[in-house]
């Protein structure tokens, strides 16, 4: 290969980052951030990192998921655009295998799906556990106001 060859720049360009990974919430609908895609700093969620997609899974070779990583974020739930009065705080959860090779993501079980005010509820996909929180000095029913909702599976896909 020639000096030319390597410098022509045949190689497709890198794909876009797709920005800020963290969830934004309007009420019961969620939807992505996706801001500070070039460079890679959300103004809302400070600095993220664009992960490669995991791998799959080799169930041939099981990872022994020694090395798991843990995503926290905490959403900050205001009365509206125009208010920004906070009426509930939720804390979300994602963990996934670090391992070289692995990258596999963890469901969360035991919990409805959904996102409820009074109690723990899982994304749809069971990746994301959804957590209520307070701070300790507010009233015990703080974000309990927040409109909430639960998705129900039935048996033979019936709802």
């Amino acid at each position: 290969m020639s000096e030319s060859d390597e410098h022509r720049g045949d190689e497709p360009p890198a794909a876009e980052p797709t920005g800020c990974p963290k969830t934004m919430w309007d009420g019961p609908y969620s939807y992505p951030c996706g801001m500070g895609a070039r460079v890679g700093v959300c103004a809302t969620h400070g600095r993220f990192r664009h992960d490669t997609p995991p791998a799959p899974a080799d169930p041939d070779r099981p990872c022994p998921h020694d090395d798991l990583h843990l995503d926290a974020d905490v959403q900050r739930l205001t009365a509206s655009d125009d208010d920004p009065t906070v009426v509930a705080y939720i804390v979300e959860l994602q963990i996934h295998c670090k391992a070289e090779g692995c990258g596999e993501r963890f469901r969360w079980t035991g919990v409805p799906a959904g996102m409820m005010p009074n109690r723990p509820a899982c994304s749809a996909d069971e990746f994301t556990l959804h957590a209520p929180i307070r701070p300790a000095t507010a009233d015990p029913d703080f974000g309990l106001g927040i409109p909430g909702f639960a998705i129900r599976y039935g048996a033979g896909g019936s709802r």
